[in-house]
């Protein structure tokens, strides 16, 4: 089920990617003065024996996102509230798509895009431990990154920065460095749980997109997810 999860996954993402390669541009920071581009590297860092199951250990993929560069709270979801259905389908099923359509709409929003094609991968992809999603973002000062990416041995977990999202200029300076310390593991509230890497319902198991029961629940903190170690690394370089 893992290869025709992957396949399917691919041609979701094509058409994201497509959509999505020349970003939005609202506010035009490209030209603005004193605006900068960062490299954005989203690193898959598990192993294979980083999710333990009944069965043994899995590995765990990460599935192609949404980043955002914003001013104000992060857009792509509130802690609390019921997710969006672009959140819904990124957490459920890995496809981007729809929430980069609704970042076009999003007031605050200079800029946004899908991450979708592993690096020296010529399609999109999920990435697997060792491997590695980068994409570039232009911004100027006062603007923040916000990313989301599908923890694919789930029902509807994530990763994501918090409610602000991640400064690009703290004191006024260009952000350099790893910033992984600002992400968490996010339940979308949107499909009843099961055990992480077992479930039926999950992506690399289930019989197609959005078969799990529906929770009506709100976007929260992942509690008790069973780990041996990392499984993401963000890391944001300024290239100007």
């Amino acid at each position: 089920m893992k290869r025709a999860w992957t396949l399917g996954l691919a041609a979701l993402t094509l058409a994201a990617s497509a959509q999505m390669s020349g970003e939005k541009e609202k506010m035009g920071t490209d030209t603005m003065m004193g605006s900068y581009t960062f490299e954005v590297r989203v690193e898959n860092v598990s192993t294979p024996g980083t999710l333990k199951t009944m069965a043994g250990a899995v590995a765990v993929p990460l599935a192609p996102g949404v980043w955002a560069v914003h001013e104000g709270a992060n857009p792509l979801f509130t802690p609390g509230k019921a997710a969006g259905l672009g959140l819904e389908r990124l957490a459920e099923d890995g496809d981007p798509a729809a929430l980069a359509a609704e970042l076009e709409m999003k007031p605050g929003v200079a800029s946004a895009g899908v991450f979708a094609v592993p690096a020296g991968k010529d399609g999109p992809a999920p990435i697997f431990p060792g491997e590695a999603y980068t994409f570039t973002v232009t911004a100027a000062p006062g603007a923040r990154l916000s990313l989301a990416t599908m923890f694919v041995q789930s029902n509807d977990w994530f990763y994501a920065p918090g409610p602000e999202g991640i400064e690009l200029f703290p004191m006024d300076h260009p952000l350099e460095g790893e910033v992984t310390m600002y992400f968490k593991l996010w339940d979308a509230g949107t499909e009843v749980n099961e055990p992480a890497g077992e479930g039926p319902n999950q992506a690399p198991r289930q019989m197609g997109k959005n078969y799990g029961a529906d929770e009506g629940g709100v976007v929260h903190d992942v509690m008790g997810a069973e780990l041996t170690g990392p499984v993401i690394k963000v890391t944001i370089t300024p290239v100007k």
